[in-house]
């Protein structure tokens, strides 16, 4: 059997592909480098080189050829058989069962109508999926480009990468002409065939994705020199222009986006999206003769440019088309947009409307007939008193709270004292904002000096120091708010913060001094009264101690006392009633107290006065009697 041969893609098929996917890479490079230096309009750019990427990514997917019906052929006339008896074999043909078709499985079912259908629809999807990934390309670009710019950290390493792409963007440029203008099918200015060999259509296909990609190299080229011109000025100290590059970015995209949309159009009217799916986006400049206007409008309307009839045709048309061009700019010069948070004076002719334009977009006289100027009419602002401010800083007494920071006189003619307060205000109306006075917010600040002037005037630094903060503050604002009325600048006091009250700076360390010394003196008396307690309460602790063990040491020696006094009466009583008796009563204690010292022991006492009889009817001694 012989091996089906592979299917080769052609050299420009490959150059197309591969130029698709190195714009998406340098597009992702561009979006990695903003994640890590939060520089805006390197995203802008990403979003701008992978729109057209993606866009002929998704025209490379593969053509299914439409099945074509089988043709129809009419039988000729010819004489009718002659009509024979069927021979038996015949008759057992005949009557043979029809055998019934298998009946596919579900996935190749699915799969043939699949197929079928990008056959048939295949143009029509490609339109769809292209036109909604440059409408969403857009709006992210744009709710991007909406965003409030961040602090970004930059390098010369920037540059060097977004030249580094630049020439990157030559070399593919110079692959993709070479591999699109050598192997021309159809020769400039020629109908194509209408059918052409499999090969050839191929290759024809691939030159127009090959010639639109060289456009988005252009396009990308113009984007990386705008944004290596900004990085070297900004690196170079001469200033930040990332407003006037994202402005730049963002209509050189619009640009790009209108001619792939046009471009796009273009081909499905055609029915060219299968044949030659050119999106061009002409970049005079860069991209040499063939990707410029004149060669984009060859193209996409069929007309020779360079012909007589056609240049007398532009020399005509031409002042009419920049005529209404400039008329439809001067028209749009009319159209104010409010955010949320604004507010526009009107003015016709110079007189100030009565009718504010609110949030929205409005549409007015051109100028200079009407002109609108537009107010933050939402936004709280804020003014300082006491000082200029320059940046958020501590209210230190020994720093400046500012560039320059006031000094008041207060009521001695003596002391001189600093009052920062900070007062927060919006305009409420802003016809009155702007009839009132060339500069309502000085007329805010003046009546705010004279208040704090007033309330200064009449007192001396130490009750000024000692104030509550919190009622000076609401007392300032209601006198404020009543000497502004006044004059209607149309301005609301919204609140007033006092930040600080101190001494001069120039005397803030003596006068801290000073302070420190009150307050050291003050603990050196507060540690002397605490050391005199502690004391007091020792001497106290050991005195009820002392006292305490005299008395229980007197009421024990009085107990002690009266017991032996008890004990004597009752001896004495005893001895008493044993003498009344007959007894020896002090020979009885004497012998308890001989048997008590010497126990069980066998001893002999030789006592003259002791009574013999006593013993024998009291004790246990054995009697030994003998003379002298």
């Amino acid at each position: 059997m012989k091996q089906a041969k592979k299917k080769q893609t052609a050299p420009s098929g490959k150059a197309a592909l591969i130029t698709a996917l190195c714009l998406l890479g340098c597009a992702v490079g561009s979006i990695v480098i903003y994640l890590l230096t939060a520089y805006l309009p390197l995203l802008l750019v990403g979003i701008l080189q992978a729109l057209p990427a993606v866009a002929n990514l998704l025209l490379m997917t593969p053509i299914i050829p439409k099945k074509e019906p089988p043709a129809e052929t009419e039988p000729t006339p010819t004489e009718p058989p002659a009509e024979t008896e069927p021979t038996p074999t015949e008759a057992t043909d005949e009557e043979a069962p029809v055998p019934t078709p298998k009946r596919k499985p579900f996935f190749a079912r699915v799969r043939e109508w699949f197929v079928d259908f990008w056959a048939n629809s295949r143009e029509t999807v490609l339109l769809g999926a292209v036109l909604t990934l440059i409408t969403g390309a857009n709006v992210y670009f744009w709710i991007m480009f909406a965003k409030t710019p961040r602090s970004y950290g930059l390098g010369y390493h920037i540059p060097v990468i977004l030249v580094a792409f630049f020439v990157f963007y030559i070399v593919l440029d110079k692959w993709c002409k070479h591999a699109g203008d050598d192997k021309r099918v159809v020769e400039e200015g020629e109908d194509p065939p209408k059918a052409l060999p499999a090969k050839d259509a191929e290759e024809r296909y691939h030159q127009a994705q090959l010639h639109g990609l060289r456009g988005a190299l252009s396009a990308g080229r113009w984007s990386q020199l705008v944004i290596a011109i900004a990085l070297m000025i900004r690196l170079m100290g001469y200033g930040d222009y990332v407003k006037i590059t994202n402005i730049l970015l963002a209509l050189l995209f619009v640009y790009e986006t209108a001619f792939l949309t046009i471009s796009l159009v273009v081909r499905y009217i055609r029915h060219e999206i299968s044949t030659a799916p050119e999106l061009s986006i002409p970049m005079p400049g860069l991209g040499g003769e063939d990707l410029g206007v004149i060669s984009y409008l060859e193209k996409n309307t069929g007309i020779t440019m360079r012909s007589l009839w056609s240049i007398r045709l532009i020399k005509r048309i031409l002042p009419y088309t920049v005529l209404a061009v400039v008329l439809l700019l001067w028209g749009f010069s009319g159209v104010v947009k409010i955010e949320p948070y604004q507010e526009g004076a009107h003015y016709r002719l110079g007189r100030l409307q009565e009718e504010t334009l609110q949030p929205g977009l409005h549409v007015t006289l051109p100028w200079p007939f009407d002109s609108v100027e537009v107010y933050n009419t939402r936004v709280v602002n804020t003014v300082t008193i006491g000082y200029i401010s320059e940046e958020s800083t501590d209210n230190i007494w020994t720093q400046s709270h500012g560039s320059e920071e006031y000094k008041l006189l207060l009521g001695g003619g003596n002391e001189l004292v600093s009052i920062n307060l900070r007062i927060a205000y919006r305009i409420e109306n802003l016809k009155a904002y702007l009839a009132s006075s060339t500069s309502p917010e000085a007329l805010l600040q003046s009546t705010a000096y004279e208040i704090v002037t007033a309330k200064t005037i009449g007192t001396d630094l130490d009750t000024l120091l000692s104030v509550d903060r919190g009622a000076f503050a609401q007392s300032f604002k209601e006198d404020l708010i009543e000497k502004i009325s006044a004059y209607h600048t149309g301005l609301d006091v919204m609140d007033v913060v006092l930040e600080s009250i101190h001494p001069p700076v120039e005397i803030a360390d003596v006068y801290q001094q000073l302070i420190s010394a009150g307050i050291e003196a003050e603990r050196i008396v507060l540690a002397a009264m605490g050391e005199e307690s502690v004391l007091l309460i020792e001497a106290n602790s050991k005195y009820y101690t002392i006292v305490g063990a005299e008395e229980a040491q007197k009421i024990a020696s009085i107990a002690a006392a009266n017991a032996e006094v008890a004990e004597l009466m009752w001896q004495l009583q005893a001895e008493e009633d044993w003498s009344g008796k007959g007894y020896n009563y002090r020979q009885y204690k004497r012998i308890q107290a001989i048997q008590a010292i010497v126990g069980q022991s066998n001893m002999i006492i030789l006592d003259k006065d002791l009574d013999a009889d006593f013993i024998k009817d009291y004790g246990d001694a054995k009697i030994v009697e003998f003379s002298r």
